[in-house]
């Protein structure tokens, strides 16, 4: 048997059934259609593939009629479970005799000159039925064709996102954070795409939610705002929040809206109906509420962005008693390789339910923070420390009767980091992830859960995704190159490569020196910052904040030290960096990249091995690479703490916090006399030593200071506390209250022992009160 490579309009079916296009529209499951997409033949659309072919001829395969011999399965085509289609090799040339193998575990069907067999498939998945045709003089021929087969796609996802498409299903919309704008895109052409209005919003729109009447909404974390904008023309509308509060995601049921209040640990109901906005309540939820999403059973389920080492959060409200259940994700125990690595997914932002409402996702990171040469005799590296993860939780109905994370299907991606958004395909047989840092977008077969396609250098960070509804195109979000991208993601049997990139605001709101800094500071993409795309700064201080994890930097002359927030200190405008002070400038960095996530450098190699350059503390490195300067100026912009939503309404203090200010100043407790002046710091160099405190927390972990002995701890500000937890150096008190009590047994850390409980209530609440 001589087999031959037969080209024709089959989608990578036979070779690669991974590299399928998704579906490019909904089932009408009604029809008794073969639920195919919305091509004018009924089918999915395809692109020309191979497929293998096999002939018993000894020679060429023969003609009948002067027509060769060739197989013709039809195209690819989606069926639902149970849905009786038909496999049809009419089109086949050449042929007098057919047979089906149909992929179902049946035995081939006779030969016959019927070409059409009828099938119907009992169970979910990718199969691919093949057609062996007969001519009349015993040659044989044979192509293969897929279907996949689904259940009915029975719910609408509904979930934070940073683009979302509108009620119309023709345009989208994408917040821009840095410009406060909210910009529409509609299609221009017959195949393209243009910006068609940019909206202004309230200051910092993180996330939009399209509403049923045309209308979106965006949450907006810096004005403490929830705003409905209308893309047609009306009139917009803001909700003003509580002070704090930091909303962050969005979700629209209906005409209400679900907002995360993320410093708050609450989600608002807010009334979109009328005019104002009305907030109807502020419920319970999670600490740190990040990411929405409607279940399919119409309850509320919010992420916790950053959650406690042992597990990462979830919580499901019903929004008819306010009942919240809580749903985890397990910590990873798994001994690290060069493919995987063990620890606690982080930065849960998105929780994706798929169109079928049997199961649901959670892009994110997982930290390896159970790792590292104090803890397990090996150090952490560029490629053990931190990994792209998805999560998969079933849903009632769908495999249990909570939300329960299937933990052995937990999938990371080699080669990336953080994965910051995605989005399932219609019929929830694919499922798209975005790699903040690598700049790329996986596709994931959620079959088999292998990749399945990949779009590469998309722009820098892209942070959120959403499809056309016929799923042929993918928006992508690049947001720090500032552009929408359009790719057609109808054929992977090529690299999709963009058919349209527009800008998103108005106009730049940032210096080129910042822009590129921020650009530098999210990506793990150019090789100059990372080995194989691992290891961004915002891996661990996504958004400028703190990841609230402890890690072993003990292989780094360190030990254990809890991550700290970048926001208000301006880089070094609060002196030293790091719990040790080991480093004076923020070019220092330059070392981490090298050295922990193996990039090349920022550097050249002849300046970083000039003199002492290439040593903490040793000769400046400021004024030697224009990209280190920029990543140095972006970090020193961060120079302003988020407000305490532990405040009063008008941002005051309340009288507790008053009380404990009382008790802060006073020269009985001591707390001046490190915690002084408006930094509330004495962080700093005198005659080149930093000034450090042994405030009675050192323990063995605590390693050392760039390779020598650890004698004290550089004094961290204490404005923006409230949002630092864990703290101490070594992440180990969980809430001021245990700084002031617990661990501080010798009043080493101020002389808190003669304080009753009411007084060290009132001294927390001054604490977490600044700003």
């Amino acid at each position: 048997m001589r087999r031959l490579l037969l080209t024709s309009a089959l989608a990578l079916g036979a070779c690669h059934p991974d590299t399928l296009p998704p579906p490019q529209g909904d089932t009408d499951a009604s029809t008794g259609s073969t639920g195919a997409g919305p091509g004018s033949d009924g089918t999915a659309s395809t692109g020309t593939t191979a497929a293998e072919v096999d002939t018993t001829a000894s020679g060429d395969a023969g003609t009948t009629d002067g027509e060769p011999l060739l197989p013709d399965p039809g195209q690819s085509f989606y069926a639902l479970v149970g849905e009786q289609v038909e496999l049809d090799g009419s089109a086949s040339t050449g042929a007098v005799l057919y047979s089906w193998d149909l992929d179902d575990g049946s035995e081939p069907t006779e030969p016959s000159p019927d070409p059409v067999v009828p099938v119907a498939y009992a169970t979910p998945g990718r199969y691919h039925p093949v057609l062996t045709v007969f001519d009349a003089i015993g040659n044989q021929l044979a192509a293969s064709v897929t279907v996949t087969v689904t259940e009915v796609p029975s719910h609408v996802p509904r979930h934070d996102a940073t683009v979302a498409r509108l009620a119309d299903d023709a345009r989208v919309a994408v917040v821009s954070p840095d410009s406060d704008e909210l910009t529409i895109v509609g299609p221009a052409g017959e195949n393209g795409f243009a910006v068609l209005d940019r909206l202004p919003t309230c200051a910092r729109p993180r996330t939009a939610a399209a509403l049923s009447d045309g209308r979106v909404a965006v949450a907006c974390q810096d004005d403490d705002a929830v705003m409905v904008l209308d893309p047609d023309g009306g009139p917009s509308r803001s909700l003003a929040l509580p002070y704090g509060a930091r909303p962050y995601g969005v979700v629209a049921d209906g005409s209400t809206l679900w907002v995360t209040l993320q410093a708050r640990g609450e989600l608002a109901r807010v009334d979109a109906s009328g005019d104002p906005l009305a907030l109807e309540a502020m419920l319970p939820v999670i600490p740190d509420a990040r990411g929405v999403a409607i279940l399919p059973d119409g309850r509320v389920a919010v992420t916790r962005w950053r959650s406690p080492d042992d597990e990462a959060q979830l919580a499901v409200l019903d929004p008819s008693d306010g009942a919240v259940e809580p749903v985890t994700l397990a910590f990873d125990p798994k001994a690290p390789s060069d493919t995987e690595s063990g620890g606690i997914p982080s930065y849960l932002d998105q929780l994706l339910v798929s169109p079928i409402g049997d199961r649901a996702v959670v892009p994110s990171l997982q930290a390896n923070i159970g790792y590292g040469e104090y803890l397990a005799d090996e150090a952490l590296t560029f490629q053990t420390t931190l990994r792209g993860v998805i999560s998969w939780l079933d849903l009632p109905g769908g495999g249990g009767a909570a939300l329960e994370e299937d933990f052995e299907r937990r999938k990371q991606l080699d080669n990336h980091g953080l994965l910051s958004a995605g989005v399932f395909s219609s019929r929830g047989d694919y499922l798209f992830v975005a790699a903040r840092g690598s700049r790329a977008v996986e596709r994931i077969d959620t079959f088999n859960g292998g990749q399945a396609g990949s779009l590469i250098d998309v722009g820098y960070a892209p942070s959120g995704l959403v499809l056309s509804a016929d799923d042929r195109y993918l928006f992508v979000d690049a947001y720090l190159s500032r552009t929408l991208v359009v790719y057609d993601v109808s054929d992977f049997a090529v690299l999709p490569l963009p058919v349209e990139t527009l800008t998103i605001p108005s106009a730049e709101p940032l210096s080129p020196e910042l822009l590129r800094g921020k650009q530098l500071f999210n990506d793990s993409f150019d090789p100059r910052l990372a080995k194989d795309a691992y290891i961004a700064c915002a891996h661990c201080h996504l958004d400028g904040e703190a990841d609230r994890r402890t890690w072993d930097f003990s292989d780094r002359g360190e030990g254990l030290r809890n991550t700290i927030d970048l926001h208000g200190r301006g880089g070094t405008a609060h002196g030293p960096i790091h719990w040790s002070a080991n480093f004076d400038e923020v070019q220092d960095f330059e070392n981490d990249i090298r050295h922990a996530a193996q990039g090349l450098g920022l550097l050249d190699d002849a300046d970083w091995n000039a003199g002492t350059t290439s040593q903490s503390l040793g000769d400046p490195k400021a004024g030697l690479s224009v990209d280190l300067d920029a990543l140095a100026a972006y970090v020193g912009s961060l120079d302003q703490f988020p407000r305490s939503p532990l405040r009063e309404p008008d941002g005051s203090m309340s009288p507790a916090a008053l009380a404990g200010e009382a008790l802060f100043l006073s020269p009985m407790l001591g707390c001046v006399g490190c915690h002084a002046g408006p930094r509330l710091t004495d962080s700093e160099f005198i005659a080149g030593d930093p000034v450090l405190h042994d405030v009675g927390t050192l323990t063995p972990a605590s390693g050392q200071r760039l390779g020598g002995p650890l004698t004290g701890l550089d004094t961290p500000t204490l404005r923006g506390l409230w949002n630092g937890p864990p703290y101490l150096h070594d992440g180990s008190a969980a809430t001021v209250l245990q700084v002031l009590t617990t661990h501080n047994p010798s009043d080493q850390h101020g002389l808190t022992s003669t304080l009753d409980a009411q007084q060290l209530d009132e001294l927390a609440a001054y604490l977490l009160s600044l700003e």
